[in-house]
């Protein structure tokens, strides 16, 4: 038998319903507290012994909060007679300090996914992490789920679209989305003066004028890359501008810039907590998460 246990967060709770309810299993909740020196306590409020447990957190900010919750509970889980502990975390934080930058640096990512493959959780799913190198540090098996193409389908784009990644890195994430609508793929490039430190973009093996354009990414942070992308693409002829992007972590003043740009169309996944914004289409990817799981525990 499979049991749900949604991490104490309200989003982990939302997210925790959805996944119980599309794998037909029992959900358990959490209760959490803090001591009065602040330290945390955390409790399991339901019967897993025995069972294989999926334990549902969304790790937006702060993050150390959730990574540490995490800990607190797959020690319980595992301690407690769970089976085995699979971790769902559909944002998977610190990932993008996948190396040493400068000498003295850990490697964040790594300590994070050790730390939690030692405490009990012996496999991973999240969505869209930041790169291959930064999960080969998990010593687990590891679902890394790769949305964009299935947000594509369900907003029922047109093969007419061009899908345009605004960096050459993210040429892997067009071409998938590119490939399921049976669209054209572009990419930007990306320039920065040496001497005044300024970016700038333009189209790299495409001709943006008279299209309809879908900038696809993984994440949207301060908003700035999308935002450049964007008035790129009208300066050169754009007719339509609009977003797809898996994670809107929702940094102040990000959709602000974003919207500034003309950008039209913003569509995220439910991979982190809803924000305030006009124009902005959630794509829940519980569907995706369950199927993955499921080829686990049947």
């Amino acid at each position: 038998m499979v049991v749900v246990v949604s991490g104490s967060r309200v989003h982990s709770s939302v997210l925790g319903g959805l996944l119980a309810s599309a794998l037909g299993c029992r959900r358990v909740g959490v209760y959490s507290k803090r001591f009065p020196d602040g330290e945390a306590y955390v409790r399991v409020e339901g019967d897993f012994k025995g069972e294989v447990v999926v334990l549902v957190q969304s790790m937006e900010s702060p993050q150390v909060e959730g990574l540490f919750e995490v800990l607190l509970l797959a020690d319980a889980l595992y301690g407690g007679g769970a089976s085995e502990v699979i971790l769902y975390a559909p944002y998977l934080p610190y990932a993008r300090q996948d190396r040493v930058f400068l000498e003295g640096e850990p490697v964040s990512v790594r300590a994070v996914l050790k730390s939690l493959y030692f405490n009990g959780v012996r496999r991973l799913v999240t969505v869209e992490a930041h790169s291959s190198r930064a999960l080969s540090y998990y010593p687990g098996e590891v679902l890394n789920l790769r949305p964009l193409p299935y947000m594509a389908k369900v907003l029922g784009l047109s093969s007419e679209v061009l899908v345009v990644s605004p960096d050459i890195g993210g040429v892997e994430r067009a071409d998938g989305v590119a490939r399921v609508l049976g669209a054209e793929r572009g990419y930007m490039v990306k320039r920065r003066d040496r001497v005044t430190g300024e970016v700038s973009m333009e189209p790299g093996d495409f001709n943006p004028r008279g299209r309809d354009v879908v900038i696809v990414d993984d994440i949207i942070s301060t908003g700035d890359t999308i935002a450049l992308a964007s008035r790129t693409l009208y300066n050169t002829g754009a007719k339509r501008v609009s977003v797809i992007a898996v994670h809107l972590l929702g940094i102040p003043g990000s959709l602000e810039k974003i919207k500034a740009s003309g950008a039209g169309k913003l569509t995220v996944s439910n991979s982190l907590p809803p924000v305030g914004g006009d124009n902005i289409t959630y794509v829940d990817l519980t569907p995706l998460v369950a199927e993955g799981i499921s080829r686990w525990i049947e």
